[in-house]
């Protein structure tokens, strides 16, 4: 019997793959993806909702960024906030300008703070998932600490690739409670072990 995989093995595998996908079977299954996501009943209802701006690889928000926005509902994204020492969530608009941050990530250049009791439903990327609804992120902590503070609908979003029947975890990873792909929907449920 091989031995578990640990977080960093997981890691290492998942960005192997996602660094080798074809750009147009990406943007196909990240729309197949957000059609999906914008069916949720917690996304139809709330009215502050909680995106990311994708790194290279992962699934893309563009077209449920629009859609909430063509709908007049208030869209935040996760920004570093130096008076806390780490992130929280910005709202956006059409005008808001982006400035390139660390990580290879982007933010608001002048983030104006949600409050976090605000935020109904918060979309979370990650690196892997599994059928408990485990979170497996990139390793900083960073979605951890701020979905602590969050009472919003956590929706974790991947690729089918990246589900997998159990990540590796600890009792301060933040488990959601959906995990959308662009074929699944997928609920918590008890894993054997």
């Amino acid at each position: 019997m091989s031995d578990p995989m640990t977080k960093d093995d997981v890691r290492q595998m998942v960005r192997g793959r996602r660094d080798g996908l074809d750009p147009a079977w990406r943007a196909e299954q990240s729309t197949r993806l957000q059609e999906r996501l914008m069916a949720l009943p917690a996304m139809r209802a709330a009215a502050l909702v909680g995106l990311y701006m994708p790194l290279p690889g992962e699934v893309e928000m563009a077209e449920c960024e629009e859609m909430l926005a063509n709908s007049g509902r208030g869209i935040c994204v996760p920004a570093f906030d130096p008076a806390r020492g780490g992130y929280s969530m910005a709202i956006v608009s059409s005008s808001t300008q982006y400035m390139d941050a660390p990580f290879g990530l982007r933010e608001p250049e002048d983030p104006v703070w949600a409050d976090p009791a605000s935020i109904e439903c918060i979309v979370v990327p990650g690196v892997a998932f599994d059928q408990a609804c485990r979170r497996l992120g990139h390793g900083g902590g960073h979605y951890d600490r701020m979905l602590a503070e969050m009472t919003a609908s956590k929706v974790g979003v991947a690729f089918d690739f990246q589900v997998f029947d159990e990540v590796p975890h600890d009792a301060h990873d933040v488990a959601m409670d959906l995990v959308v792909t662009p074929t699944h929907t997928i609920r918590p449920r008890p894993v054997s072990g």
